[in-house]
């Protein structure tokens, strides 16, 4: 008996000892980054542009900042404080110092970004690029954030969060995407706790690589001191309707054209409380192993500091330079003479680093880290007052617009290409309830992936047709990827 409660009461201190503390250390440069990610000693959590934040099994009170001796043990998060001087921890959820000033840290292992990815060096303007920025309209973006001010709030469980969620899905759906609403809970907020209004999640389907992604975001939740103490006021027309409407406005042009790569739009819930709606989804992505060449945020666009010329400020951490580059390039070849600087910004924070968290590189332009808009989470983030500048928007639209296309790869004629490899095919019913039949010369075999990107079908055959059984297939939208000895071909499938 004895030996049996010597050996649990080892368990139990090993695992204890196993918990580590929660620490802070600072870093400088990517090398050092990596050294910390690979240290059997250290779980990260979280980094930031200077510091990392991780469970240490070991303390070294020669490189580490002591957080809390027993990490996550009493505490289900932590939150980074932003405030005018340097950032805080608290120790569960916490109220701001500062707007934009809280970021939830969760116990989940982050991921380092893997600077193998090329992106596109951009070396001339495209002119078909340049069309589709030509497109981005101002009434259409006014009329967007117009529309989500109206709404009074969009407070993340509120009534009207729900709706402004449902109201972006519809405008999603008109434009002919693959759109889910992500559910997701809000635990141990500095607000409180509860289901979020879900994220929404569109999806334009790549017709070689639909299971490689780009990916573009903003949130859709405001907020203001007015509704945390039993008001109802929460405009939001900068933060976030102008990300909003750059995000609507990018997919109501690029849907129109057809890329190789997947271009994926989302707009999150619940960003003002810690990032809980893009952590959720960069989680999952993270969990499902999704190919994401990078992510482009777009969070407050309409204030332009009266005087200034339209610029565009870049935050993001060094770590993820090759992204920073990328945006750099397209800037200076579609609109040289826009000044666009890369910043460190330690006063607030945004969705690009849930992504940069699981392992995915992520950029955030934005109006101006010295002079953004005053009015943010207060009764006057309205039209006129906040969002001055819908020129500036404009901009900050096509460049987004930009990144996407160039990464994305515009087909360029697809009747063109299809005549010249001889190559078509055809898919019956459509939609269909059931069996469907492939039909095309020289077939050799039928790839269907589900709206998450995943293979879940591939059959091969030796005939110019095929029936292919839909009938255990969910209700949606699937892509089919045709291989014949002439060429792939790509079709989408909508299964009633």
């Amino acid at each position: 008996m004895k030996k049996i409660v010597f050996t649990l009461m080892a368990l139990l201190l090993s695992s204890m000892m196993m918990a580590g503390s929660f620490v802070k250390i600072n870093y400088s440069g990517h090398a050092e980054l990596e050294k910390l990610f690979a240290d059997p000693n250290l779980t990260v959590h979280h980094f930031t542009p200077t510091e990392v934040y991780a469970t240490a099994k070991v303390f070294d009170a020669n490189t580490m900042v002591m957080i809390d001796e027993h990490a996550f043990r009493d505490c289900e998060v932590y939150t980074l404080l932003y405030g005018e001087l340097e950032p805080m921890i608290a120790k569960g959820p916490a109220m701001p110092l500062k707007n934009d000033g809280t970021v939830a840290i969760f116990n989940k292992v982050a991921r380092l970004h893997e600077l193998t990815r090329d992106f596109p060096v951009v070396t001339e303007m495209d002119e078909r690029i340049r069309e589709m920025m030509s497109q981005v309209n101002q009434d259409s973006m006014m009329a967007t954030v117009q529309h989500l001010q109206d709404y009074g709030s969009r407070y993340f469980n509120s009534s009207t969060a729900y709706e402004a969620s449902d109201w972006i899905a519809g405008k999603m759906e008109a434009l002919g995407l693959e759109v889910e609403q992500q559910d997701f809970y809000v635990n141990y907020s500095w607000i409180g706790s509860g289901q979020s209004a879900p994220n929404v999640i569109g999806i334009q389907r790549g017709t070689l690589y639909p299971d490689t992604y780009v990916v573009c975001g903003s949130h859709f939740d405001s907020f203001t001191w007015d509704v945390l103490y039993g008001g109802n006021d929460a405009p939001g027309a900068d933060d976030n309707a102008t990300g909003v409407a750059s995000v609507l406005e990018s997919a109501r042009i690029l849907s129109q054209y057809e890329f190789e790569y997947s271009i994926i739009y989302c707009s999150y819930g619940a960003e003002e409380l810690g990032l809980y709606g893009s952590e959720a989804y960069a989680s999952r992505c993270q969990q499902e192993g999704m190919d994401i060449i990078g992510y482009f945020n777009n969070d407050m666009n309409g204030y332009l500091n009266p005087g200034d010329e339209i610029h565009i400020d870049l935050i993001y951490p060094n770590a993820v330079a090759p992204i920073g580059d990328y945006y750099l390039n397209v800037a200076n070849i579609y609109f040289p003479e826009m000044q666009v600087q890369h910043v460190n910004f330690n006063e607030g924070d945004s969705d690009h680093t849930s992504f940069n968290n699981h392992g995915y590189m992520g950029i955030y332009p934005f109006e101006d880290y010295q002079n953004y808009s005053p009015y943010i989470h207060t009764v006057n983030d309205l039209i006129g007052q906040s969002v001055n500048s819908f020129a500036m928007s404009q901009r900050y639209c096509q460049m987004n617009i930009g990144c996407l296309a160039e990464i994305a790869n515009l087909v360029v004629d697809t009747t063109a290409v299809s005549e010249t490899l001889s190559v078509d095919a055809s898919v019956y019913p459509n939609p269909v309830k059931g069996e469907v039949t492939v039909q095309a010369e020289g077939l050799q075999k039928v790839m269907v992936f589900n709206q998450l990107g995943q293979q879940i079908a591939m059959v091969e055959t030796e005939e110019s047709r095929l029936n292919l059984n839909t009938g255990s297939y969910p209700s949606g939208v699937y892509v089919l990827q045709i291989a014949t000895q002439h060429g792939m071909i790509t079709k989408k499938l909508i299964v009633k």
